[in-house]
């Protein structure tokens, strides 16, 4: 028989170049970590690839590309923010001639672009392209396109490749449950790229890989985890017995359901990323975000606190409702539902979205996306506001909802209940770790020379003394707070540059226009 030729498969996630707060990077760095999360994307073209090949995966935000060997063929995923460096990535591999294949939203939606940069573009999802890509590469006979013909069952999937990454510099890993997205958000690129059906897993094949991960803190990647209540509740009874801490994406009506909630916080669930996108009902109606209603926002929210639960909520300041007002608008709200992990995004588009087709068609999108990045800001203008006057509201507000005046306030009013008394599962970080990270929040807290940052400490070492949180609650969330402080430090101290960046490429708001 045959023995099959060995290849060398390089797969690249490329770095983001301008850091949002959101990838908590200084936090991770209190944690001993560099990212909270590797794309899952990865492990998991890796679990698809034939034995023939032999596989690299690199992480640029954990991890160099080696360049000391070349491998035959590299393969890159590609996002709207990360689209610049991934074009660098391969044109540097092209110009030593390996081939260089394209996957990911971006590419998917913008194949021509991408072939300027790679020899082919593989869109949609993988499970049923991805062989037969490799295939012609072995013969030389690679198409320039791989277009998914139909959504995969994803009934089931192969245990991703987590032996391929450097897992112990990540604090959590991907799992994925379900694809696709009932609702159609016009920002969003969820239900384009996976559907408006619900695609589940086997449970016995999701029980199979969280067995088999060699992390137990878990991110599960799904947009919306608790969308399907029948399933969701069948699945908590399955992960109870396996000792995991969690965090997940769900929209706001799993506030509804208290006994759902305290089932996810007996299962692991120690926090859940829900987008409430903003609290101007306008804009909720001119993107079509219809499952939130604004006046259901803070019952929800305190019934998932009572639960013990703590919410990351997102919003995103840039609909063509918005004006400056809803940055303060958005403060003033974290302050009355009591959300220390508040995260304000500037809207971004990416090709593929509804709101991208409408920008352009209005000719409101004025560079391409890989030329016109500007960091925070896509190349796109606003209806009410110059990017210079959302750059300045924007780091203004960050000071404030970040400053331990506000965020001692919050913290007394969420912890004091006693509600947040169940402890972190997994594995034990061991004491070392334990000592390392006790060090950190006295030396960053106890003897700061700011007053309300030294309170916070002292009401929250009260707490924990009577144990109304539990004892790696107290730290994890002192060190969250620290690491958006140091974030935000980070940005004021570099706040002239990136606001002339920002000028540099303002293009002023719409309504200024004369179209």
């Amino acid at each position: 028989m045959k023995t099959k030729k060995k290849y060398n498969l390089l797969l690249i996630n490329p770095r983001q170049e301008k850091k949002h707060f959101a990838q908590q990077v200084e936090f991770c760095n209190l944690m001993g970590k560099k990212s909270l999360l590797t794309p899952l994307a990865l492990p998991t073209v890796a679990a698809l690839t034939p034995g023939n090949y032999e596989i690299a995966i690199i992480d640029e935000e954990i991890q160099e590309i080696p360049l000391d060997t070349l491998p035959d063929i590299v393969g890159i995923t590609t996002l709207a923010h990360t689209i610049k460096r991934v074009y660098e990535i391969a044109d540097m591999f092209r110009a030593r001639g390996v081939t260089v294949v394209l996957g990911g939203s971006y590419a998917s939606y913008m194949p021509e672009e991408g072939l300027e940069h790679a020899d082919s573009i593989v869109i949609g999802e993988a499970e049923d392209i991805w062989a037969a890509c490799l295939r012609d590469f072995e013969s030389g006979r690679m198409k320039e396109t791989y277009r998914a013909k139909k959504f995969t069952p994803f009934n089931k999937s192969p245990l991703p490749r987590w032996d391929l990454v450097e897992t112990s510099s990540i604090v959590s890993l991907g799992v994925q449950v379900s694809r696709g997205c009932p609702y159609k958000c016009e920002f969003c690129l969820v239900n384009k790229l996976q559907g408006n059906t619900m695609r589940y897993r086997d449970m016995d094949d999701v029980i199979e890989e969280i067995k088999a991960l060699p992390k137990k803190n878990i991110f599960f990647v799904d947009d919306n985890l608790t969308v399907n209540k029948q399933y969701m509740r069948r699945f908590l009874e399955r992960i109870k017995p396996l000792n995991i801490s969690w965090t997940c994406q769900a929209s706001i009506d799993v506030g509804n359901d208290e006994e759902m909630l305290k089932d996810m916080a007996e299962a692991g669930c120690m926090y859940i990323l829900v987008g409430f996108e903003s609290v101007n009902e306008q804009c909720l109606t001119e993107t079509h975000k219809k499952q939130n209603r604004i006046e259901n926002y803070e019952g929800a929210i305190a019934r998932i606190h009572r639960a013990g639960i703590q919410i990351i909520g997102a919003f995103i300041v840039g609909f063509d409702h918005d004006t400056l007002d809803e940055f303060d608008n958005i403060y003033e709200f974290s302050v009355k539902a009591n959300l220390p992990l508040a995260m304000i995004n500037i809207l971004g588009v990416a090709p593929g979205t509804d709101i991208y087709e409408r920008l352009k068609k209005e000719k409101r999108i004025y560079a391409d996306l890989k030329d016109g990045s500007i960091g925070m800001f896509s190349p796109i203008r606003y209806m009410n506001m110059s990017h210079t006057e959302m750059f300045d509201r924007y780091l203004a507000t960050l000071e404030k909802m970040y400053s331990f005046k506000t965020v001692g306030e919050k913290a007394r009013k969420l912890f004091g209940q006693g509600r947040f008394t169940i402890a972190f599962t997994g594995e034990d970080p061991g004491a070392w770790f334990k000592f390392a990270v006790t060090m950190k929040v006295l030396g960053s807290y106890r003897f700061s020379p700011d007053k309300y940052k030294r309170q916070m400490f002292v009401d929250m070492f009260r707490l924990f003394r009577q144990k109304k949180i539990a004892p790696d609650k107290f730290f994890v969330f002192m060190l969250t707070m620290e690491g958006f402080s140091r974030y935000v430090s980070r940005m004021k101290k570099n706040a002239a540059k990136l606001r002339a960046e920002v000028a540099a490429n303002d293009r002023g708001a719409w309504k200024d226009s004369s179209r």
